[in-house]
């Protein structure tokens, strides 16, 4: 159970600029794991409506701060007695059922990668603040000089000279696809479980932006500086073409052209690639050059997903991606199996599982609400 008062400690010292990167590390992780956090955070800022859509507070007074602080140390006496007698309570109870109550097996949910409270795309100021999206109704916010808009997946904003300095992030769970149109028109299509760091508005050097997961870049040509995306040991430099690339793991980075020019340097070498190639960075081994095999590279963004000589390993990682479930192997013999097949964003897990049990190249099935091939 969280810890009310340190949540309410931690944010009153961001809000008067006190707080050490330490505590702000783990305030943003309280912030984007706990809807019980947030509301602390709304109830504390006081937030006020403007034209009917959220607007960031700006500042907070000292004199709050430590009437907060003394309400808090009154609460938490108050609240050592509570815990307890009811700590005793619970145990007499937790021992007469054990004792009366019948053996039957629990139900055990499906375990997933992240929590059901931010299964949302979300977007993450430099600041620490985080919106969730949700899929239905168009969402405005107002940032600062910047105009926030989110509909349909779709995610773009109109920003001012002055507007929020730092990386903004917008992070796409597993499950979910997501498409940005950054400041100088480049759009940007996020597969799941993907984050992509940006500015609100480019400078005057490299538009630079971070990639992790997989992203499809349509980059707007510009008679400015070159477009680089950093993508875990690989920094991709772009002048004017269409690209996918795939960077779920730092350790292995594939850079796929479809159109235009590319220029990819990793681990001292330099490759630059025609349209239809791929080049893959992986750690200690120089830049491979391949063609590109558009059915497994970049369906993906049509909500199809095609493998071919896949490892099942590397298909649980896949399924964890698109359905947000992990896939037990319970044999080093099935880890070594290559697999065939396709996903689909529309389906259900039990209908991909039920197609890959037709291949009798593994056997797909659940126990205990769990996913296991052999």
């Amino acid at each position: 159970m969280e810890n009310e008062n340190h949540i309410r400690f931690l944010l009153n010292k961001e809000f008067f600029g006190t707080i050490t990167p330490e505590e702000q590390e783990a305030l943003n992780d309280l912030l984007a794991s706990s809807a019980k956090a947030r509301a602390i955070r709304s109830e504390i800022r006081n937030d006020e409506p403007f034209d009917g859509q959220h607007v960031f507070p700006a500042e907070e007074l000292e004199a709050d701060y430590f009437a907060v602080q003394q309400r808090n140390h009154h609460r938490k006496m108050q609240r050592i007695w509570n815990w307890r007698i009811a700590a005793g309570l619970v145990a007499g109870a937790i021992i007469t059922t054990w004792l009366i109550w019948p053996n039957d097996p629990p139900h055990i949910p499906p375990p997933v990668i992240i929590p059901s409270d931010i299964q949302a795309v979300t977007l993450q100021f430099a600041n620490g603040e985080m919106i969730p999206f949700q899929d239905g109704s168009p969402q405005q916010y107002q940032v600062q000089s910047t105009g926030i808009f989110f509909d349909k997946g779709r995610l773009r904003f109109e920003s001012a000279p002055q507007a929020a300095p730092g990386w903004n992030s917008l992070n796409v769970p597993p499950g979910k696809e997501s498409t940005i149109l950054l400041a100088d028109g480049t759009e940007v299509i996020l597969n799941s479980s993907s984050k992509l760091q940006f500015p609100f508005r480019f400078g005057t050097g490299p538009r630079e932006v971070y990639l992790k997961g997989e992203g499809y870049f349509r980059i707007r040509s510009t008679n400015g500086p070159p477009f680089i995306i950093h993508a875990g040991q690989a920094d991709i430099h772009i002048t004017d073409a269409v690209c996918n690339i795939n960077a779920y793991t730092s350790t292995k980075v594939i850079a796929s052209l479809v159109s235009g020019e590319m220029e990819v340097r990793a681990s001292g070498g330099l490759v630059t690639l025609q349209p239809g190639e791929e080049v893959t960075a992986a750690t200690d081994s120089p830049l491979r050059l391949s063609h590109m095999q558009e059915q497994y590279t970049v369906t993906w963004i049509n909500g199809e997903q095609y493998f071919n000589n896949l490892p099942a390993t590397e298909l649980r990682d896949m399924i964890a991606r698109w359905f947000n479930t992990t896939l037990y192997i319970d044999t080093p013999e099935a880890e070594n199996i290559l697999l065939n097949g396709k996903l689909f964003r529309n389906q259900t897990l039990s209908e991909f599982v039920d197609t890959m049990n037709t291949q009798n190249e593994v056997e797909f099935y659940w126990k205990n609400g769990m996913l296991h091939c052999r």
